[in-house]
């Protein structure tokens, strides 16, 4: 059965007819829409955050404010509600200077301005294209970046291993939905995890229960790590409300814990009680992308892959679809090439191997993830 994922009602009746013991979510729309909410009240077991606790993902300047009121550390930042006013605020920034939508933008609401020109180009586009509300003028951070990922139950967590992705289409490209990642990131260390932890996800869980909007699911914060006087500090760059991706692709065959166990344990508030295992392994992703992609669908184009050995990875579709048997570009990241092994470099070199194996007209890829 073919449901749209706005239509509540329907989902609900599917699940209850179809006896469904658990249903995870995995797109940002249904959690910000209220889909989470509307399951938990036919009372059947969701996996993924209530609307109020999407606010994290589905608007910028509550997780800003938040961040703020809290002592959480974040790059400072000022709001805009119009085109004119944050055309003003200009004459007052340093460049490059980040400009975020507030509101979900599908992985490109965020444009790092290289100088005032580029600026107005991101805000007219935001606020006249994109027909955004408000945006976010961020002061740019130099540092490495990282993706941390926590199965939470109000403020009981559990970190999966740190990620590392690449959002810019190539080294100094528009920003997209993700072009590549691996796990687990060898420059995070114990220590750094730590501070991450403690300065990060939790105050972030522990300001959502006193906001009351506790959050269960997974809570995915993506941190610029700033060298300051010999020490690595990490800061709060944004936070989505459920698996990101293509992180999702590399951390889940890291998982020898069942994901189903997790997903449970996270719902009846039993992380605690649970020691997640994980596979002696590195994986690495290579997005492969249409020809028109961030800038718009391009579709039509045949795609063909070769036989592959699938001790070495695998090929996670994604923007495609099936006509007459064969396979046809239907979106902007058509696919995902997971590789595998017991180093990075060797996970690497399974990911570009499977590379080879995908044809179609006009493919775009990052040839530097995890160099």
């Amino acid at each position: 059965m073919n449901v749209p994922y706005h239509d509540h009602a329907q989902l609900v009746a599917c699940a209850m007819d179809k006896k469904v013991d658990l249903v995870v979510i995995g797109p940002e729309a249904p959690l910000v829409e209220g889909l989470s909410d509307a399951l938990a009240s036919a009372h059947i077991k969701v996996f993924g955050p209530s609307q109020q606790a999407s606010l994290l993902e589905s608007s910028k300047s509550f997780t800003k404010e938040l961040a703020q009121n809290y002592g959480i550390p974040t790059a400072p930042y000022v709001l805009a509600s119009s085109y004119d006013q944050a055309r003003a605020q200009l004459a007052q920034s340093d460049y490059p200077l980040v400009i975020k939508a507030d509101g979900l933008c599908q992985g490109k609401g965020v444009i790092i301005a290289q100088d005032e020109q580029q600026a107005l180009q991101a805000l007219e586009h935001l606020f006249k294209d994109k027909q955004q509300e408000r945006v976010v003028l961020e002061a740019f951070l130099p540092g490495l970046e990282l993706s941390i990922c926590a199965l939470a139950h109000h403020q009981n967590y559990l970190l999966l291993p740190p990620s590392q992705s690449y959002k810019q289409l190539s080294g100094d490209g528009p920003n997209t939905g993700g072009m590549g990642a691996f796990a687990p990131s060898n420059l995070c260390n114990q220590a750094l995890q730590h501070k991450i932890a403690t300065k990060i996800v939790e105050p972030i869980l522990k300001a959502m229960v006193e906001q009351n909007k506790p959050f269960i699911g997974v809570l995915y914060t993506g941190v610029m790590v700033v060298e300051t006087q010999g020490s690595f500090e990490p800061y709060l760059l944004e936070c989505n409300v459920r698996f990101g991706d293509p992180e999702c692709g590399v951390l889940l065959p890291l998982l020898k814990t069942p994901l189903l166990d997790l997903c449970l344990a996270t719902l009846d508030d039993k992380l605690q009680n649970l020691q997640l295992e994980l596979h002696p392994k590195h994986c690495l992703g290579v997005v492969l992308a249409s020809k028109d992609y961030p800038y718009k669908v391009s579709g039509g184009q045949s795609v063909y892959i070769d036989p592959i050995d699938e001790k070495k990875g695998h090929v996670d579709l994604g923007g495609i679809t099936q006509e007459n048997g064969v396979f046809m570009v239907s979106g902007g990241r058509v696919g995902v090439c997971i590789g595998m092994g017991k180093s990075l470099h060797e996970a690497r070199e399974h990911a570009y191997e499977l590379v080879g194996r995908v044809q179609f007209e006009g493919m775009q890829f990052r040839e530097d993830i995890g160099h």
